[in-house]
């Protein structure tokens, strides 16, 4: 019985961050399309385009597939190339002006894409870009 208990609280847990991952990724999908329409419809550019190194916390295929077509989906963003190991993206952005700033957009959607990815969730620690590494690994 306290298996039972377990696995139903844990599917109810999933469920709700299924949900809450709908919902966030509906707004960034809305936020996006707002910021390239004003790209679009006002004079002058606020474009500042490159390309961001993005070492993951996915693991699997199906994890890795899901954040770059995810990132894909979005307007105004691109993945580039993707290497398995380490699992890294290469991301395109056309607001990447600063690499650590652009980079941050990322990990929510990661965090997310885990929790309902992972029946137990997002790994604790932080994004694997935060974790080391040469500090030029940023936009090019």
């Amino acid at each position: 019985m306290n298996g039972f208990l377990r696995l139903m609280t844990g599917s109810v847990r999933w469920l709700g961050r299924f949900v809450a991952f709908a919902g966030f990724f509906g707004w960034e999908l809305a936020s996006a399309n707002a910021t390239v329409a004003w790209e679009i419809i006002t004079p002058g550019s606020a474009l500042a385009p490159g390309i961001a190194e993005l070492p993951l916390r996915c693991r699997t295929d199906l994890e890795i597939a899901t954040m770059a077509n995810l990132i894909t989906l979005t307007p105004g963003t691109l993945t580039v190339a993707i290497q398995r190991d380490p699992p890294t993206l290469y991301v395109h952005g056309s607001h990447a002006g600063d690499p650590h700033t652009f980079r941050e957009q990322f990990d929510e959607l990661e965090n997310r894409i885990l929790d309902v990815l992972r029946f137990e969730g997002r790994p604790h620690g932080p994004p694997a870009w935060r974790a080391g590494g040469p500090e030029e690994r940023g936009t090019r």
